[in-house]
C-alpha cells in the first residue's frame, strides 16, 4: 500500500527523464527547508547487506533463466539486485520522520535501463520477475515527476557537464537516437505502472533552465494530487 494509505510518513516520489534533464539538480532542490523532512535514495550506492539480501532472493529467477536456455547477463543481474535492494531500503525508512522520499534514478529508471539495454520479451525467469517488480512498485510509488527538454538542449548539457556519460562524445544523431530510446522505454514502464497502481505522473519541461526553483510549489502540487487519489 502507499504511504498515504497505510499511515507511513514518507511520500515516495521518483524523478525521471533523459540525461541532462535536471533530475539531480531537482533532487538537491528538494532539500530546501527542513532537512529532516526528506530523504534521497537511488539504486546506486545502497548498503551492502541490502544488496546481499536482494541477491539471495534473486537466485531462483537467475536459475530459471539459466535452465530455460537464456541466462541473465552480469549487468542485468546487478541491476535487478539493485532494484530489490532499493525496495528494502524504502521500506526501512518509510515509517520514519521524513515526509518525502525522493528517488533520483529509482525503479522507473532501473526498469527503463533494463528495457533499453537488455530487452527480453517472454524470456524464462525474466518475465515473472519483471511482472512482480512492476506490481510492487506500482503499489508503493506515489508520484513520478518526469523531466524533459528538447534534444539539442539535452545534447549541449550532456557535453558541457563535468560528469562522464557514454554518449558524451557521440554525434548529435547518435545522442538524439539514444534519448529517443530512453523516452520510449519510459513510456512503456510508466504505462505498466499506471495499469497497476496509477502513481501520479507530472511533466516538467526544463528547456529554459535547470529546475532549481519552485520546489515548494511542486511539492504542494504533488500533495494536492495525492490527496485527491
Amino acid at each position: 500500500m502507499r504511504a498515504a494509505e497505510n499511515g507511513t510518513a514518507g511520500r515516495l516520489v521518483e524523478l525521471v527523464g533523459p540525461a541532462g534533464a535536471g533530475k539531480s539538480t531537482l533532487a538537491r532542490a528538494f532539500r530546501s527547508g527542513d532537512q529532516g523532512e526528506w530523504r534521497r535514495l537511488s539504486i546506486w550506492g545502497l548498503p551492502f547487506p541490502l544488496l546481499m539480501t536482494s541477491a539471495v532472493t534473486l537466485v531462483p529467477t537467475v536459475l530459471r533463466a539459466l535452465f530455460g536456455g537464456k541466462p541473465l547477463r552480469p549487468a542485468e543481474i546487478a541491476q535487478m539486485i539493485r532494484l530489490g535492494a532499493l525496495q528494502l531500503a524504502v521500506e526501512r525508512i518509510a515509517g520514519g520522520e521524513s515526509r518525502w522520499i525522493v528517488l533520483d534514478e529509482g525503479p522507473v529508471f532501473g526498469l527503463t535501463w533494463l528495457d533499453v539495454f537488455y530487452a527480453r520479451n517472454g524470456d524464462p525467469g525474466w518475465s515473472e520477475w519483471r511482472r512482480q517488480t512492476v506490481t510492487a512498485w506500482a503499489e508503493r510509488l506515489d508520484a513520478v515527476v518526469r523531466l524533459d527538454a528538447a534534444d539539442p538542449v539535452l545534447a549541449h548539457r550532456i557535453r558541457a557537464r563535468l560528469q562522464t556519460h557514454m554518449i558524451k562524445d557521440r554525434s548529435d544523431e547518435e545522442i538524439f537516437d539514444f534519448l529517443g530510446r530512453f523516452r520510449r522505454a519510459y513510456d512503456r514502464v510508466l504505462a505498466e505502472l499506471a495499469a497497476g497502481g496509477r502513481p501520479v505522473v507530472m511533466h516538467l519541461q526544463t528547456d529554459a533552465s535547470a529546475p532549481i526553483g519552485g520546489v515548494p510549489r511542486l511539492r504542494a502540487t504533488i500533495e494536492e494530487a495525492l490527496d485527491g487519489c
